[in-house]
């Protein structure tokens, strides 16, 4: 979990970012051969077909001590000495002070002994009673006491004093502001205090990446109900850097490629990151930047991201008599996360994203491209765990828009910057058994509109249908399903999971809208399965290797080892 932050950085530095428009129609007929690798390269990288890290760890949890035991709390003051059992008229028992169960809730207790004669003691045990209910739901500094009282016309008070939290101390925080670990317990620290919301919020702490361990305890407070919740927590280091090697790059500029991303995790105190990454393919013909920061802006973890990435490529693998084509783009974007729902088993967010692309292509230094577009993207997205796994949903609706000089009105009526598109991605977990994890994922890209390359939805590579290059087709609408079957076979001391192989099988659609001028190659569904290899070596190390057999042939299948379905990462993780 704490270690998906720099892979997820890794995979926004896709070379594919820099994709920003379409290529004109006469550089299609002029060089179709280069053209259809540009488009290649120009377009959007869809979300990793593998799975997210946090869907694959179960959350830790975090046993919240019992409170201090019920002689700690000054027991209720007796009305009377008893000298002998005295019978007092029961016509009714009223419960007053609970806000959380009503007189339906408490008809079962207290309906049977109305009518009756009871003792203090009988009378004493229906409190205890409505003291054990809450108790069953969780309220576990909460009791139901037989106040002090004049009991006239049969009528008997039960007061509930329902628990609560007096204080909250922090201990253990270096660089971390403890109104940001003090502001997210109080998210579970309502009255009356209950176990299970306070449990919760403990466990999304300890799965923080800012922390290494949180450790609470509970004592008793200095009034009747009253807690004191002691929080200590253990700071994680707060400097990342990911070392990277890969031969995910589209081929055309280099399909190895190297990156390193740095970060700061926790700048201000408040739980801010952050990170500069850098990749470059090894032959030179792909460099790209990126640059991120986010800050939560309120213990549900809202969170406001900025980003900026500068790229620019060239082609380097072309025949001598091949013309020159380079570009350059720079993406600008600001989004919010908002988690409605937010606990250690589900988690709903809305978010909204505002993408700001500009782009230029070159042929033989003339220019022959310039594309802007201004997006819009309102997001859902979905996450639910249980014992078998977890479920995963994410929702995007894109409208592109002519706000900031975004190409409206292109050349040869190509796609330009308006248009309208939603992406849906879906994936399962699914623990078989100890030793056997199965990940299955569906996307799904639908539009209305002609798309420009950098809108469009890919297919192939080692992130997607494998058996193929890097973007080996991409069209305006698209689907993709995939299976994976983990098969652990060896594990460290701590009986994690260090070695596993990782049969599959991918497969992938797309087509255009019948306006986009830009057809399509003939064969647009494309199939492979294959057997990865997944090792951890060392703790902050971790190779895979794919290899994939394609179940239909591409009549322009190249060269690369991309093009023969192998792949390989490797990835050295300091945090």
């Amino acid at each position: 979990m704490k270690r998906s932050l720099a892979k997820s950085i890794t995979a926004k530095g896709e070379l594919l970012h820099l994709a920003f428009g379409a290529i004109v129609p006469g550089l299609l007929v002029s060089i179709p051969a280069q053209a259809v690798a540009l488009a290649e390269i120009l377009a959007q990288t869809p979300v990793p077909t593998n799975p997210e890290p946090s869907l694959l760890q179960p959350v830790p949890p975090v046993p919240l001590p019992a409170p201090a035991p019920a002689e700690s709390i000054p027991p209720a003051p007796a009305p009377v000495t008893e000298t002998a059992p005295v019978q007092i008229p029961v016509q009714q028992i009223e419960v007053v002070g609970s806000t959380v169960f009503d007189e339906n809730d408490f008809a079962p207790l207290v309906q049977p002994v109305q009518g009756k004669s009871l003792t203090l003691e009988e009378l004493r045990q229906v409190a205890d009673q409505i003291t054990q209910l809450y108790l069953n739901e969780g309220y576990l500094t909460s009791r139901a006491i037989l106040v002090d009282q004049q009991i006239q016309d049969g009528v008997v008070q039960i007061r509930v004093i329902e628990g609560s939290l007096e204080a909250i101390e922090i201990e253990g925080t270096r660089r971390v502001n403890p109104a940001y670990v003090r502001s997210r317990i109080q998210l579970g620290s309502g009255t009356p205090l209950r176990q299970s919301d306070l449990e919760d919020q403990l466990r999304l702490l300890r799965i923080d990446p800012l922390f290494d361990n949180v450790e609470a305890s509970l004592r008793a407070g200095s009034g009747l109900g009253q807690s004191i919740l002691s929080v200590r927590v253990t700071e994680a280091e707060d400097w990342i850097l990911d070392l990277s090697a890969d031969n995910l790059s589209p081929p055309d500029v280099g399909s190895e490629r190297i990156g390193v991303v740095i970060g700061q995790h926790n700048l201000t105190g408040n739980g801010d990151l952050l990170t500069a990454a850098y990749f470059r393919s090894t032959t030179g013909g792909s460099n790209v930047f990126e640059f991120n920061y986010e800050i939560p802006l309120n213990p549900l973890q809202g969170t406001l991201a900025l980003r900026y990435s500068p790229s620019n490529f060239e082609f380097t693998r072309r025949d001598p008599d091949d013309l020159d084509i380079q570009g350059s783009a720079n993406l600008y974007e600001a989004s919010f996360r908002q988690p409605v729902i937010r606990s250690p088993r589900e988690e709903f967010a809305l978010s909204t994203e505002f993408t700001h692309r500009t782009g230029q292509i070159f042929v033989s230094e003339s220019l022959i491209d310039d594309t802007t577009t201004s997006v819009f993207t309102f997001g859902q997205d979905y996450v639910r765990r249980d014992p078998q796994g977890a479920w995963a949903g994410r929702s995007a609706f894109n409208f592109g828009t002519g706000l900031l000089g975004a190409t409206t009105d292109p050349p040869d009526n190509t796609p330009d910057g308006l248009f309208f598109t939603w992406l849906g991605q879906f994936q399962r977990v699914q623990i078989l058994n100890p030793g056997n994890l199965l990940i299955a994922q569906l996307d799904v890209q639908l539009t209305p509109d002609a798309l420009p390359p950098s809108q469009q939805f890919a297919i192939g590579g080692g992130r997607s249908v494998r058996g193929f290059r890097q973007n080996a087709r991409l069209g305006d609408n698209g689907i993709r399903f995939s299976v994976e079957d983990r098969i652990t076979l060896a594990r460290n001391e701590a009986g994690e999971s260090v070695l596993q192989v990782a049969p599959f099988i991918d497969s992938g659609l797309v087509w255009n809208d019948s306006r986009n001028l830009n057809a399509l190659p003939r064969q647009n569904f494309l199939a492979g399965v294959g057997l990865g290899i997944l090792w951890q070596p060392l703790a902050d190390v971790n190779v895979r290797v794919d290899g994939a057999i394609p179940l239909v042939n591409l009549d322009d299948q190249g060269v690369n080892a991309q093009d023969f379905g192998v792949y390989f990462s490797v990835d050295y993780q300091l945090r």
